[in-house]
């Protein structure tokens, strides 16, 4: 299993104030915290940074973080388990749901759940990568 300081994970967040609260969350549990604003640059940008996760808010600028979760899914990063952030309880029970990205969680969340709700994807990843 990955130690928690070779743990990256990638938050793609245009509110800044969320972003930064975000990151200092996960900074402080000990993992490498990468965060965009924009997904300008996006592929090489992960794969640069190589990030065992990504957090997506759903709903970012014009593009929108559904789309982006499909275009990542459809690429070399698909493998990268992916949780969508959204202030809407509209997604959970999408089609899109668990093809397009691994698991939802609605804003605002207590930091406690995100934890878990991260570390519950990477250990899901790690098992399916030892089958």
């Amino acid at each position: 299993m990955r130690s928690l300081k070779k743990t990256k994970i990638l938050i793609i967040e245009d509110h800044h104030a969320t972003l930064d609260a975000i990151k200092m969350i996960f900074e402080f549990e000990g993992y490498k915290v990468l965060g965009l604003s924009n997904t300008i640059d996006l592929h090489a940008q992960v794969g640069a940074f190589a990030p065992n996760i990504i957090l997506i808010d759903a709903l970012l600028g014009t593009i929108g973080g559904r789309a982006i979760c499909t275009e990542l899914k459809l690429s070399v990063h698909a493998p990268i388990p992916i949780l969508l952030m959204s202030s809407r309880n509209v997604f959970q029970n999408s089609f899109h749901y668990k093809t397009h990205w691994d698991d939802y969680i609605e804003k605002p969340f207590e930091m406690e759940t995100i934890i878990k709700r991260v570390k519950n994807l990477l250990s899901d990843k790690n098992n399916d990568d030892g089958d």
